[in-house]
């Protein structure tokens, strides 16, 4: 019985040995082939321009094609769901944001949870802003209270989708100062500022980075940004904080890949990103688009996500979006 035994550990070995050089083999030659970034939300979002910002540098650090592929609905979950359904091989990414990969699965049956994707890297942030059509009554955050205040849940709202991180933080806000709102979501960031732009709502509540053309073309009229301090793009826009009010809210964009994609797969893909992230013509692309720098390698990444899925989870509780 002992030279059978010997001959079949021999034979796992190889094999295991076979497996470990094919991967191996895999990694060196990564990437073969175009890569494709699947946004959650359409096209002219903040998160868009993320992606093609990061495409743009990255396609001459990997030396292939990195094709964005916007696919939105219901709320980002669609976009996700896409990505989590891919082969777990490093040639389908996803540009996570905050909402749509770390609320929405705790909100609804999304098809996906947020352990099926890993961390690559934490690209930028973008400061939510509170903006009302050029026309409305209201001035300022206190005017947007207190007419909430007199009429409860008469006051409109929109945000990229329920669940997003806009969402959450207003509807934590709304708590706080003991008023009701009513929230209607915009499918993005672009769709929730044409609400308000038609007056379907009162107010809308994104990445205050949507708002920079429209005010200076007098469309819109920002009241505030949570934020520590103001914003370079919207000097005349004073913070929550600076109205007297306790509000510091922004979203993440990163990149997140499939679960299982081999380890040095993704370390290359960090490694790439890091590299253009430190480039001064990615800075200066992220100026133009109103994006702040927030780059954060895997494992720091991976950390935050994981934060916010645990915070997400108390706030949706607290604020009665799930039991």
């Amino acid at each position: 019985m002992i030279r059978p035994i010997k001959i079949a550990l021999q034979a796992v070995l190889v094999m295991g040995l076979g497996l470990l050089a094919a991967g191996t083999l895999r990694a060196q030659d990564y990437p073969s082939q175009a890569i494709r970034v699947i946004v959650p939300f359409g096209a002219g979002d903040a998160i868009d321009g993320t992606a093609r910002v990061i495409a743009d540098r990255l396609k001459e650090e990997l030396e292939v094609p990195i094709i964005v592929q916007n696919v939105p609905g219901a709320g980002g979950s669609r976009g996700a769901l896409s990505a989590a359904q891919a082969p777990a091989d490093g040639y389908t990414l996803l540009m996570g944001s905050t909402g749509a990969l770390t609320a929405g699965p705790l909100i609804r049956n999304a098809g996906y949870k947020t352990d099926d994707f890993v961390a690559v890297a934490q690209l930028v942030e973008v400061p939510i802003g509170l903006a009302v059509r050029a026309d409305s009554p209201y001035q300022s955050i206190e005017d947007v209270v207190e007419a909430a205040k007199s009429d409860p849940g008469g006051v409109t709202y929109a945000t990229p989708a329920p669940g997003s991180t806009q969402h959450i933080n207003m509807e934590r806000f709304a708590k706080e100062q003991g008023i009701e709102l009513t929230h209607i979501g915009g499918q993005g960031g672009k769709g929730a500022v044409t609400k308000a732009l038609t007056g379907e709502v009162d107010f809308v509540f994104v990445g205050a980075s949507n708002y920079t053309s429209l005010a200076d073309g007098g469309k819109l009229r920002v009241l505030g940004v949570a934020a520590p301090e103001r914003v370079p793009y919207l000097r005349d826009v004073p913070t929550f904080g600076e109205q007297g009010y306790d509000l510091d809210a922004a979203v993440w964009f990163g990149i997140v890949a499939r679960k299982d994609t081999p380890q040095p797969v993704i370390d290359q893909l960090g490694e790439a990103v890091a590299q253009v992230a430190r480039e001064p013509e990615t800075k200066t692309l992220y100026d133009k688009f109103h994006l702040t720098d927030a780059y954060l390698d895997a494992p720091a990444f991976q950390e935050r996500i994981e934060d916010n899925v645990a915070q997400h989870r108390v706030v949706l509780s607290d604020i009665g979006l799930i039991e």
